[in-house]
Formats: structure tokens, sequence, C-alpha cells
């Protein structure tokens, strides 16, 4: 069992996703890997921004956050991912991870995990829209009765995985595997293998 931890406003997030879902197929047949996702929030509480203004301010200069953009966006094309940094926004995005939440399966959730990093990333969506998210969810085929962004529970579970997470690393994309060790970033797929 791999239990995954990532956001879908972390850059690497989906690029390390990629490459350990590519490790568990290679390993078809080998090894039976299945997963359990976990939401982190790295804005947690945060109106949404200009991502490439967000990386800015946080590396405290905008040359630094256009090589940290080319760097993601190298990585992100061998992966066969777009990343649209101009379309992209950042911030709190505990609506996308509540609807990843409340659906049932764990094939069903990474297909919507998908759909929300292809939304987000690439199509330029917003994803911290409720309605847009509701489409999202609808698209990848997840039934309405399971769509709900105001469940108690399940809202309390995305702040509980928050902080599983931070007693093992800080910050996102993290992998613990069996509970018994863990990789932290976005790992060449061999690393996952």
């Amino acid at each position: 069992n791999v239990e995954v931890w990532l956001d879908f406003v972390c850059p690497w997030c989906w690029i390390a996703e990629r490459r350990l879902t590519r490790a568990a197929e290679a390993l078809a047949g080998e090894v039976e890997v299945t997963f359990t996702y976990k939401a982190y929030r790295l804005a947690r509480g945060m109106e949404p921004t200009d991502f490439k203004d967000a990386l800015a301010r946080k590396f405290g200069s905008t040359s630094t956050a256009n090589q940290m953009m080319a760097t993601v966006s190298e990585n992100a094309e061998l992966e066969g991912l777009t990343y649209n940094f101009r379309s992209m926004r950042f911030g709190d995005t505990s609506d996308a991870h509540t609807l990843v939440k409340s659906v049932a399966s764990a094939e069903a959730q990474h297909e919507l995990i998908e759909s929300i990093f292809l939304a987000g990333t690439t199509n330029g969506l917003d994803i911290f829209d409720r309605d847009v998210l509701r489409r999202i969810a609808h698209q990848a085929g997840v039934p309405d009765d399971q769509v709900n962004l105001d469940r108690r529970e399940t809202i309390e579970a995305v702040g509980r995985e928050e902080s599983e997470a931070n007693e093992i690393a800080s910050g996102v994309p993290l992998f613990v595997f069996d509970s018994k060790f863990y990789l932290f970033g976005a790992q060449p797929m061999e690393v996952f293998q």
C-alpha cells in the first residue's frame, strides 16, 4: 500500500504521481500495488492568486520563479504533461480535496485527481470554484449523490491527513510505502520502482 499525499497547486505533485503510477504499472505481475490518496493543502486559507506571483513571493524573485517553472515544465513534458503557468492559480484547495475524499473507491479518486490536475494545470479551469469542481466530477463519472463539498467528516479528514503528513515531512509530494518508509519529492520512476 502506498499512501500518496499531494496538493493540486503543488507544481511537482502531478509529475510525481504520474511517475509513481508508471512505476506500479511497470511492476504489474510482480508487486500488487494499492494507493491511498491523502490530502495536503499548501495554501490553507489563502485566496486564489496568480501562480507565478505566488512563486515570486515565495522565492523572493521573479527570475527564481521563472527558473523553477522552466524546470517543472521540462520534467512535466517528459511525463506527457502540460503546465500552463499563465493560467494556473495558487490558493486553498480545501474544496478539491473534500471532493476527492467524498468519492468511495481509490480508482475513482485517482480518476478525479487526474481530472482536477488536468483542469487546473493544463486547461486553465478554476479549481477553486465549486461549480467547476462539480462539473469535473460529473465528467469523471462520479455519481452526483457522492459529490458533497460540505460533509463535516470529510472536511475534518483533510485536516487529519495534513497533520499525519507533517509528522513525516514538511510538504508534498509525499509517499509512504506499507507504513514502513517514505519518499519525498518527484523522484525518478526508477526510484519509485
